[in-house]
């Protein structure tokens, strides 16, 4: 048996939500919408799909591949959006001496192709319709029902002056889609972990509500969940600010950045979606730069990048692999010393170092780690840095990598963060302008004369450095003795020469 699944819904009744997302793959509890009926395809023992899609085609094809990841092999077919399914099914040529299950994807039902075929294998000379919720469910095996295949045209509906058939009645749930507030309680829904048969992706994590989870994705930084009167689902890579206050429902996606002393209630934040600080998200939906109100079933698209946006933009970034092979050289070189760099640390403070949680060139959430060394050791200090070299997430040479939950860094069109630059090599707060000046002319350079600047400047805090140690008396040397955030008077004339371009 095959299995025929239409995915060729036009979604222009969620605009503008369908300028992101076809139907098919609307995220569903972190999962796109298309998968629940594909792994209910697999689970009835199918292998073979064709698959009928229309709009964001590239981006069906993208996230599905071949099907293997459920067992299954997809062949897709173009058509025109919303095509009556008898027309493509024309075009299929198919060999009716075999049976078929046709079905739509684009709509969110729970598992039950399984029971459905099994109940219609036992009756091939009836037509059967399926009847779930007291809806069409959108699903017709051949060839018992080949004159009755407008049942899955869309918008789904019932034709009652069909007498001949056999109902079947199925367990579960059933929605269509075909509003905002159908889409968010279907989703809150998933996410709660009542609508029959489905889940969220992620482990679950117990929450503050006795009996209520929240189904956690890899590598996502949240606060203390088990302190929040909240549950769902939070996606994978997603960082959340300790202090976010989060109540009832939620849904937030993959790769989500939700700044500081936000409150959110009741709403579905999608994949690659930034929330800005301070803002209130209560009964709405978020999708990148546009904000769904579904209370007033509104929705407008937002331009300042510092209320919501998209974190996605600078996701074709690389690391050239030469940059990699030197940091690991560099790494490699470095272990022999990383004892003495330790007792050097232990000397200067009482730590062995600290981490601040950044932005790697993808704009994902890290964690960059340096010894706590004095301002002429910062070239030093930033060595284990190199690691992000070595896996693609940092430039070796490049500007400051920003705070993780920067606004300002998610307008930036082309991030060039790297372990070594002015700013990292200073090591302390400059004026935002002067940093801007800085590294907009450290980034102007060419490469070579970039790492060449870079050395020069290593050089030039060591040689400052013991110039001041020579000339300081003992008691002046302990007296003055700077913190890794402050610069010393010959420092601060480095940096205004860097800043005026020398």
């Amino acid at each position: 048996m095959q299995a025929i699944i239409f995915a060729n819904r036009h979604g222009h009744e969620l605009a503008p939500l369908d300028k992101q997302y076809c139907p098919a793959l609307l995220p569903m509890g972190n999962r796109a919408l298309i998968e629940y009926t594909l792994e209910d395809v697999a689970n009835a023992g199918i292998v073979e799909v064709k698959l009928i899609i229309s709009s964001h085609a590239k981006e069906l094809e993208a996230h599905l591949g071949d099907g293997s990841r459920w067992g299954l092999k997809i062949d897709y077919f173009l058509s025109r959006e919303q095509e009556s399914v008898n027309c493509v099914m024309s075009r299929l040529k198919l060999d009716f001496e075999q049976d078929y299950l046709v079905v739509r994807g684009d709509m969110l039902r729970s598992p039950c192709i399984k029971r459905f075929i099994d109940y219609s294998l036992k009756r091939p000379l009836h037509l059967v319709l399926p009847i779930m919720a007291d809806c069409n469910p959108g699903m017709l095996l051949l060839p018992s029902a080949c004159n009755h295949l407008y049942l899955l045209d869309w918008p789904l509906e019932r034709d009652p002056t069909v007498t001949n058939a056999m109902m079947e009645p199925l367990p579960g749930q059933c929605v269509m889609l075909e509003s905002f507030e159908s889409y968010l309680n279907a989703n809150l829904a998933i996410g709660d972990g009542c609508f029959t048969g489905l889940s969220p992706s992620g482990r679950p994590i117990p929450s503050g509500r006795n009996a209520k989870f929240f189904h956690l994705g890899a590598k996502a930084q949240t606060g203390k969940l088990d302190q929040h009167a909240a549950w769902g689902a939070i996606g994978e890579q997603t960082w959340i600010a300790p202090d976010v206050d989060m109540h009832e429902q939620l849904i937030i996606g993959d790769q989500c950045v939700i700044e500081k002393n936000c409150r959110l209630s009741n709403s579905v934040i999608l994949t690659n979606s930034f929330v800005g600080e301070g803002l209130n998200v209560d009964n709405c939906i978020i999708s990148k730069n546009l904000l769904i109100n579904v209370g007033f079933n509104t929705a407008i698209e937002v331009d300042d990048p510092r209320l919501i946006a998209s974190t996605e933009q600078n996701l074709h970034a690389h690391v050239p692999w030469s940059s990699r092979l030197i940091a690991l050289i560099l790494l490699g070189l470095s272990l022999p010393f990383w004892p003495l760099l330790w007792l050097w640390s232990l000397c200067y403070s009482s730590t062995l170092g600290q981490s601040r949680p950044a932005l790697s060139i993808v704009d994902q959430p890290i964690k960059l780690w340096r010894v706590n060394l004095p301002p002429s050791g910062m070239g030093l200090a930033l060595i284990p840095q190199l690691y992000q070299v070595c896996l693609g997430r940092l430039f070796l040479l490049g500007s400051q990598s920003p705070e993780m939950h920067s606004a300002s860094a998610l307008s930036e069109a082309t991030p060039q963060y790297g372990v070594y630059g002015p700013l990292q090599l200073l090591g302390a707060e400059l004026p935002e302008e002067e940093q801007g000046l800085i590294e907009q002319e450290f980034l102007s350079k060419p490469k070579a004369l970039q790492c060449y600047q870079v050395v020069k400047l290593c050089f030039q805090f060591v040689s400052t450095s013991v110039a001041s140690t020579c000339s300081a008396t003992p008691t002046q040397s302990n007296v003055n003795k700077l913190s890794a955030n402050q610069l010393t008077p010959n420092q601060q004339d480095i940096a205004n020469e860097w800043g005026n371009g020398q």
